[in-house]
């Protein structure tokens, strides 16, 4: 099979997870034709190819030119990571106008004259060309990216449904109430229990499985929704990412939704890190996304 790996905005995580394939990553190019892998190869030219896994987001005009590029010259392509399937991080930049970002990053003096024409608004992938499968993941973990692989070249490309991180997580529960919201920057966790039945603002409920819930499970970390949204978040218009944690969360703590609510100030973050960027979540009302949007002043 010809497979091409193509990077547009992205911290090349993604890369680096297929680099921490180890010895499947050489079994895997001795099986299959790379013609296009830039982080492997010196080749610059794109040629027709049967899979192409895209990581990274469409931030200007030339990423979306090779988007297009892509999408016509592969027979299957794969969003690959949170940020092609979802926006990812890079959806934040959704809350900040062009101009804003730039001050932000590089003082009022910058100049950009040369650079290439922003996107009006950050979206995933699918939003400007066809995905036939996604995987993602903030990089995806490496057992997945190997079984994604493997079902790939066997024909097969999994679709988007699925559990969630709490399916995966190995923790117990503890008596209700606790105090909260917590969070985990401010106060250590109970090793071994569920966070969110200790107050700490945690997405597993509402995030995509895969990830084995290491985080919650292992590390004692809430989860942050790296995964991006479950098949349930999208599909069900009251299953929003805001709300179903306030819900909990007031469960948890024995106080009002609205009290929990109206005490986390930094809400984008908070509950659509990973997923700030995505249509479905963004017209909800009351838990959606719109409200933070604030690029070229729209609402």
């Amino acid at each position: 099979m010809r497979v091409a790996i193509v990077s547009l905005s992205s911290c090349q995580g993604c890369q680096m997870a297929f680099l921490s394939l180890g010895e499947y990553l050489y079994d895997f190019m001795d099986e299959n034709h790379l013609p296009y892998v830039p982080f492997l190869l010196s080749e610059r030219e794109l040629p027709e190819v049967d899979l192409a896994l895209v990581e990274g987001t469409v931030r200007n005009g030339d990423h979306f030119k090779r988007a297009r590029e892509v999408r016509g010259k592969a027979e299957r392509l794969v969003a690959l990571g949170t940020c092609a399937c979802f926006g990812g991080v890079q959806g934040l930049a959704d809350m900040y106008s062009e101009e804003g970002l730039m001050r932000r990053r590089f003082g009022k003096g910058a100049s950009f004259e040369d650079s290439p024409a922003p996107v009006r608004r950050l979206l995933p992938l699918d939003s400007y060309v066809g995905v036939d499968a996604y995987l993602p993941g903030c990089p995806p973990p490496v057992d997945l990216l190997k079984s994604f692989l493997e079902m790939a070249l066997s024909g097969a490309l999994p679709n988007r449904d699925g559990a969630t991180v709490c399916s995966e997580c190995r923790v117990g529960c503890l008596p209700l109430p606790q105090p909260g919201p917590r969070r985990i920057i401010e106060e250590e966790a109970e090793a071994g229990e569920c966070l969110l039945d200790q107050g700490f603002i945690c997405l597993g409920p509402v995030t995509r499985d895969g990830c084995g819930a290491d985080c919650p499970s292992e590390h004692g970390i809430p989860c942050s929704g790296c995964r991006g949204p479950s098949a349930g978040a999208l599909a069900e218009p009251f299953l929003d990412p805001r709300l179903e944690s306030v819900r909990r969360l007031a469960r948890a703590t024995r106080k009002r939704p609205s009290e929990i609510d109206g005490s986390i100030k930094d809400p984008a973050q908070s509950f659509f890190m990973h997923c700030l960027a995505e249509p479905l979540l963004r017209r909800r009302r009351p838990g959606g996304t719109s409200s933070y949007i604030k690029r070229l002043g729209e609402r």
